[in-house]
């Protein structure tokens, strides 16, 4: 029992000390996904497997199938539900039988709040993968940004998007980098192709995520614009000169897009501070477990009183742990100041003057950064510690014989005592000073403390010295 008491402590102390992320989740099986081109609607279509019509081929029973977005045949229908429903089922789009316009399909994803996306993969049906098309991503719906290129060839990363192709398997110089690769354009497979699009995998940040990283794969919207497809290459001269729909329909009705799996691979973000993100059943969204004394919907500030540092995101090597301010346990809130830090003026719970953490509304007539004096009109007895309940008494000072009722706060002005009142001329605190009570007369005046009631003896030789 003491060995797994000892264990659980070490595996806590372990995930202070570096960041904490949550497990990744395919996304697109909770998404919204819709797609402005589907094969059968408005009415039903033919449509002809490409691996079927290759020359050199031997298929048995080579057969076109039908296509009918309201039939009561499931095995008809291909809807774009069908690509993220973990199903052997298809989204299909019209052929170019129906038109050149059906080269340009766009399929989007609602992920329904903001994730980091680490890869997505797509996966073919019984076509072969898209030529010419781009991935995107967006925050809000409006605004889309490209993550990646995806071409025909590499001359088409040239004469279509301006970009100079990334030859072979695609690599990154940058965490920001978008290129353009023909790597997943192949023709073959004619039929199941893969692609595999990693955005943080061959990273510069990748082991150590930097922000920069961290907000290029942060989304809600995925968009695939699909431009053009996969044509063979008999074909694609006869296709590029004339209209579709004037071509005989066993070559068009081959061409078309089809995918059976779309999956989205990512996480909640809770910046290196949580290794959860349950439901949240009323709000039905995921929702991070802060750790590390770090709130927010997404981990993003440090919790009240926990101050003393900036906070930081975790990464995979430092938990950067929200740090409590040292208010002497009289508030349970704070603020970090950078000026405070740069003097050197708070003192964190370690006793050392590190950090900017500045007390708010310090409680039990307490006062200061640290919450470690009083406030004005009291006094902290030398003997007292800051952490004392109440460990401030008001100051006793005679109006009488001091310049206010505020007292020396605490002994830490050298030759000044805790609760010391600033006496006006002719008065001392707890001594006996020559005062001249007219012109005519001299006499010797005793003073008591200036936290005592004042008294004048006019006695000329009573408990003084006659001048």
């Amino acid at each position: 029992m003491k060995l797994l008491l000892l264990l659980l402590l070490m595996e806590r102390a372990a995930s202070q000390q570096r960041g904490l992320f949550p497990a990744i989740l395919n996304l697109a099986s909770n998404a919204v996904i819709s797609s402005n081109a589907t094969c059968g609607d408005p009415g039903p279509e033919v449509y002809c497997k490409l691996v079927e019509h290759v020359p050199g081929r031997q298929i048995k029973n080579p057969h076109c199938l039908r296509c009918d977005a309201n039939s009561v045949l499931s095995k008809e229908r291909h809807p774009i539900t069908n690509a993220i429903d973990g199903t052997n089922y298809w989204w299909q789009s019209p052929s170019i039988k129906n038109g050149h316009q059906f080269h340009w399909v766009t399929i989007t994803l609602d992920l329904k709040q903001i994730f980091q996306v680490a890869y997505i993969i797509i996966k073919a049906a019984n076509s072969p993968r898209p030529g010419n098309w781009i991935l995107e991503r967006s925050l809000d719906g409006v605004t889309f940004d490209p993550w990646q290129f995806y071409a025909l060839s590499d001359s088409e990363c040239l004469s279509r998007y301006n970009m100079t192709p990334r030859l072979g398997p695609p690599t990154y110089k940058s965490d920001t980098e978008v290129i353009c690769t023909s790597y997943y354009s192949r023709l073959n497979p004619l039929e199941h192709g893969e692609i595999h699009t990693s955005l943080i995998n061959s990273r510069p940040g990748a082991d150590d995520l930097t922000s920069e990283l961290l907000n290029f794969t942060s989304a809600r919207y995925i968009r695939l614009r699909l431009q053009r497809i996969r044509t063979l290459n008999a074909d694609l001269m006869m296709l590029s000169a004339r209209d579709p729909r004037e071509v005989d329909p066993i070559v068009t009705r081959r061409y078309y897009y089809s995918i059976k799996d779309i999956s989205v691979g990512g996480m909640c973000i809770c910046y290196g501070h949580a290794q959860s993100c349950p439901l949240d059943l009323d709000t039905k969204k995921l929702k991070c477990v802060c750790e590390h004394n770090t709130c927010g919907e997404s981990c993003d500030q440090c919790c009240p009183g926990y101050h003393q540092q900036p906070w930081q995101p975790g990464t995979v090597t430092k938990g950067n742990t929200c740090e409590k301010c040292n208010c002497h346990n009289k508030t349970e809130d704070c603020f970090y100041n950078q000026t405070v830090s740069d003097l050197f003026l708070s003192t964190n719970t370690y006793g050392v003057q590190k950090g900017g953490g500045v007390c708010l509304n310090c409680q039990q007539n307490t006062a200061g950064i640290n919450c470690e004096t009083c406030a004005a009109g009291f006094y902290r007895p030398s003997e007292v510690s800051p952490y004392s309940d109440f460990p401030c008494v008001r100051c006793n000072c005679d109006l009488r014989g001091s310049e206010s009722s505020v007292c020396s706060r605490d002994d830490t002005q050298t030759g000044v005592s805790a609760g010391q009142c600033v006496c006006q001329q002719g008065f001392t605190v707890g001594g006996v000073i020559d005062v001249p009570l007219d012109t005519e007369t001299s006499l010797s005046v005793l003073v008591v403390s200036a936290t005592c009631p004042a008294s004048v003896n006019t006695d000329p030789c009573s408990n003084c010295t006659c001048r």
